[in-house]
């Protein structure tokens, strides 16, 4: 990889390594081309937040990547965890990313396509035996060193069956998968689904699922199958078994690897079955359409004769695109909307009442039931009213967000009445303005419906809980797709 020069904000020296220039940058940190003692190259990658929790993040998956085998990825050399800029030093792969080899020299083909197929399912199953889950797996995080592709970049990964760290989307928009942009959680089979659409930009030279705007890249992932008339004849049905919209029916990582090395060798997903599973994709697209997609598609275009059993999933999410897609373009229009991927089945703008039947969900995404024994908010002027307790001008400057498009932190200010039924809520740093609904009094927190109102903001739920002297301020995109959350502390105005 190359380097470009280190900017005058950049440290000279992290340790004993000397840091001689910028080699990227993410979301969690820059990696830094550096120097040890000895000469010997290394990269470095500096996080950018220093807190407990990002510490404690790091100091779990560097335990998960010491069992990885180190063939398939960048060997960790030593980490700073405890010091005041934590860092991790990792071997120094001498070649360009997938990504920079697309770009510059187009597809791959032959004999580097394959070694690059095989070499990245066997990484993929290493990393998943040793139980931990990629999150971002994308041509950018593949380095074709000379030894052979390493795959690379854990800062989102986790390890299996830890909890997430922040909810919302995770990873690259055009390699998420169907249940990842539904809001599911990663796991090894939505990285099988990554896995697959990198090797189709390996040998189309181009992302599978386009790279024009979010909404229409999340709505073609949901409802469309990409062209994978690129890829060798031997490959087809096995890739397009890993692209399924239905996570179950994806071959786990190890059942690929073996399949690809060892065709005849049977496995719950063996070649037979993937061969089959790929007819049955081909001879049924999940929207019940032709194919639209430019060029041929190795999936064909025949519309269903049977439906497999991914249809009904299938169908479910390409719903969920369009209500993503809505709150995305919102963003785009106005701004940053009030927090929210998702423009839902919202409360009315006016009022900010939830509409019937909707589901009142708490802020850590579980229901509670209504006095009346349904689920779901009560209805406007249902008699609930503002405790004095709560009576102020509450307002915070260091509410942040898991919108993956701006996190914040932003500033909310909430005026709430005593014996009033609705409050004012402006976030003012995005123009948004407008009243907030009481929905339910609780113990120690007020449930709101926030409308539409002015400015374009994504209406939603607003959790008020007191706290000392200080109100926790929490906000989420439901009812709806609940991928976004907002949460900080607002202060009463003396």
């Amino acid at each position: 990889m190359v380097a470009t020069p280190l900017t005058p904000d950049d440290p000279v020296r992290l340790g004993e390594f000397r840091l001689a220039g910028r080699l990227g940058e993410g979301g969690q940190g820059i990696v830094y081309l550096a120097h040890a003692p000895s000469g010997e190259p290394v990269a470095v990658k500096l996080l950018f937040r220093a807190d407990a929790e990002s510490r404690r993040r790091l100091a779990r998956e560097l335990a998960a990547l010491e069992s990885v085998a180190p063939f398939c990825t960048a060997r960790v050399l030593t980490a700073s965890v405890d010091g005041p800029r934590p860092y991790v030093v990792s071997e120094f792969v001498n070649g360009p990313s997938l990504e920079q080899r697309v770009k510059e020299r187009g597809p791959l083909r032959g004999g580097e396509l394959e070694r690059l197929v095989v070499g990245t399912a066997t990484a993929l199953a290493a990393i998943h035996a040793a139980g931990v889950v990629h999150r971002d797996f994308k041509p950018a995080n593949v380095l074709l060193g000379p030894d052979g592709p390493r795959v690379v970049d854990f800062g989102i990964a986790r390890e299996d069956g830890a909890a997430t760290h922040t909810s919302g989307l995770i990873g690259t928009p055009a390699y998420l998968s169907p249940e990842q942009i539904a809001g599911s959680p990663a796991s090894p089979a939505s990285d099988v689904f990554a896995w697959a659409a990198t090797m189709v930009c390996a040998a189309a030279g181009r992302s599978p699922f386009g790279a024009d705007t979010v909404p229409a890249v999340l709505h073609r992932i949901l409802s469309h199958h990409p062209d994978l008339s690129a890829l060798p004849a031997r490959y087809g049905a096995l890739i397009a078994s890993c692209l399924d919209k239905d996570p179950a029916r994806r071959p786990t990582a190890r059942a690929l690897m073996i399949n690809l090395v060892a065709p005849g060798v049977h496995t719950p997903h063996s070649t037979e079955d993937l061969v089959r599973i790929g007819s049955e994709l081909a001879s049924s697209p999940p929207d019940g359409r032709e194919q639209t997609a430019p060029g041929r598609s190795a999936l064909t275009t025949r519309a269903g004769r049977g439906r497999p059993r991914g249809f009904m999933i299938g169908s479910i999410l390409v719903v969920a695109s369009v209500l993503v897609a809505a709150g995305i373009a919102a963003w785009l229009a106005f701004g940053r909307p009030a927090g929210g991927l998702g423009a839902t089945s919202t409360p009315t703008a006016a009022t900010g009442s939830s509409p019937a039947g909707s589901t009142a969900s708490s802020p850590d995404g579980t229901t509670s039931p209504d006095p009346d024994g349904t689920t779901g908010s009560p209805p406007a002027g249902n008699g609930v009213k503002i405790p004095p307790s709560f009576a102020g001008s509450w307002s915070g400057d260091g509410v942040s967000s898991t919108n993956p498009l701006a996190g914040g932190p932003k500033r909310i200010e909430v005026e709430l009445e005593a014996g009033g039924s609705d409050a004012a809520w402006a976030e003012p740093g995005n123009n948004c303005t407008g009243r907030i609904t009481l929905q339910k009094v609780e113990k120690d927190t007020l449930v709101f419906a926030l409308g539409a109102n002015t400015g374009g903001c994504i209406a939603g739920t607003v959790w008020l809980t007191r706290k000392g002297d200080l109100l926790t301020y929490t906000w989420k995109d439901v009812p709806g797709l609940g991928l976004v959350t907002e949460t900080g502390d607002l202060s009463r105005s003396p």
